[in-house]
């Protein structure tokens, strides 16, 4: 599952992204309305949207409308993030639906508590490396370094399956499963570990049709590709800084 942020400042973009991500979550970024409406047309998982309200060409309110209009989309959550909070303004958004308002700066902290609050059943990527950091006893540049050999092993393993799948193998994949599911449990890594439960649970099942078995098996491996390259990325948040 995905959060939409739409923001057409970059520099506030890039803040609430690297938050998001830093802390697991998966986050798809437009810098304006329409592309944010791009995105919700072909992301079917978009399931928490983040804007600015003051934004050129289309503001905040009217594209909260547009997308309250439309059947697949309209229960879909907004959080409401502006330097500009007059009673108008609010008055305006809740009419539309909206419950959830944070004013610029943002600090972290709220952030988070109010997507934890919007999204409680939302499965991360990764913890928050701080939350890592403590259990393994280690400090943060010491954390980040154990993340950086995750992330070259990841790297490897994601190009392998990328080519297997490319070539249309369909069984008999290369990655290393038990390594990846040890690594991802040291970090806590909750959908890569979601992906793989399914694999073993396929793997114990006994199947009466073995093309339909092959074609499980190809669509989990698939859905594992995704989650590992989702991984990799928040591991190696840190070098965007």
């Amino acid at each position: 599952m995905s959060i939409l942020i739409v923001e057409d400042n970059p520099i506030s973009l890039k803040i609430l992204d690297i938050n998001l991500r830093e802390n697991g979550y998966e986050v798809v970024t437009a810098p304006d309305p329409k592309e944010a409406l791009d995105h919700l047309e072909t992301n079917p998982n978009i399931k928490l949207i983040i804007t600015d309200i003051l934004m050129p060409e289309m503001d905040g309110l009217e594209f909260i409308s547009k997308v309250k209009a439309i059947q697949e989309w309209k229960k879909i959550p907004f959080i409401i993030i502006s330097a500009m909070s007059n009673k108008k303004t609010v008055k305006k958004a809740i009419s539309l639906g909206c419950q959830h308002f944070l004013v610029k700066p943002v600090q972290s902290q709220k952030l988070l508590k109010m997507v934890k609050d919007i999204l409680p059943q939302q499965r991360l990527i990764i913890r928050n490396k701080s939350q890592n950091a403590a259990t393994m006893g280690l400090d943060i540049a010491s954390y980040q370094k154990i993340c950086n050999m995750f992330g070259d092993m990841l790297k490897k393993e994601t190009a392998v399956l990328e080519r297997e799948l490319a070539k249309g193998k369909y069984k008999d994949f290369s990655v290393n499963l038990k390594q990846l599911r040890e690594s991802a449990t040291t970090i806590t890594a909750e959908r890569v570990l979601d992906v793989l439960d399914e694999l073993d649970e396929l793997d114990s099942m006994s199947s009466e049709d073995g093309k339909r078995s092959v074609w499980n098996t190809t669509k989990y491996f698939e859905a594992l590709l995704q989650e590992m390259k989702l991984l990799h990325a928040a591991l190696t948040i840190s070098s965007e800084l």
